[in-house]
C-alpha cells in the first residue's frame, strides 16, 4: 500500500518483550490511554499515546480482548498499529482466582503505606494492582 493512502483496516501488532501477541487485520482497536479509554478506526491521524493497564479489544465485529500493562500505542498513516506492553494475556487464558489473589495482596501491601510516596515500591505496587485489574476486567466483560 502507498504510504498515504487511506487503509480499510488496521493492521495491529500486539508484542511484549516475550515476543509478538498478537498480529491481526482488524476494523477497530480499543485501548486503555493514559487519559482514559478510546478507540482507533481505520484511517486514524497518525499518533503515539501512552497506555496504562487495561483491556485492549481488537475489533467491533470479530473482537479479541486482552489484559494489558503500561506501555504505548502508535498508529502510522498505512493504519499500522504497534502495541507495545510489557504484559498481555488473551481473555480466555486469564486466571481469575490468581488475579483475586494478586490484587488483594497488593491492595494489603498498599494500605500500609501512611501516605503516596512515588518511590520505585509504591509504584511497583501501583503497577500490581493495576494489572490483577486489568485481568479481572477482561474476565468479567
Amino acid at each position: 500500500m502507498a504510504s498515504g493512502t487511506l487503509s480499510t483496516f488496521l493492521g495491529i501488532n500486539l508484542v511484549t518483550p516475550r515476543g509478538v501477541v498478537a498480529h491481526a487485520e482488524t476494523d477497530a482497536i480499543t485501548a486503555p490511554g493514559e487519559l482514559g479509554e478510546f478507540e482507533l478506526l481505520p484511517g486514524h491521524v497518525p499518533m503515539l499515546t501512552a497506555l496504562r493497564p487495561g483491556v485492549l479489544t481488537i475489533g467491533e465485529k470479530s473482537r479479541a480482548r486482552y489484559a494489558v500493562s503500561d506501555g504505548y500505542l502508535r498508529i502510522d498513516f498505512d493504519g499500522a498499529v504497534e502495541i507495545l506492553v510489557e504484559k498481555a494475556v488473551p481473555a480466555a487464558e486469564v486466571d481469575v482466582e490468581a488475579a483475586k489473589k494478586d490484587l488483594r495482596a497488593a491492595e494489603a501491601e498498599l494500605a500500609k503505606w501512611d501516605d503516596k510516596p512515588t518511590d520505585g515500591d509504591w509504584q511497583n505496587l501501583m503497577h500490581r494492582v493495576q494489572w490483577a485489574q486489568a485481568c479481572l476486567d477482561v474476565k468479567a466483560s
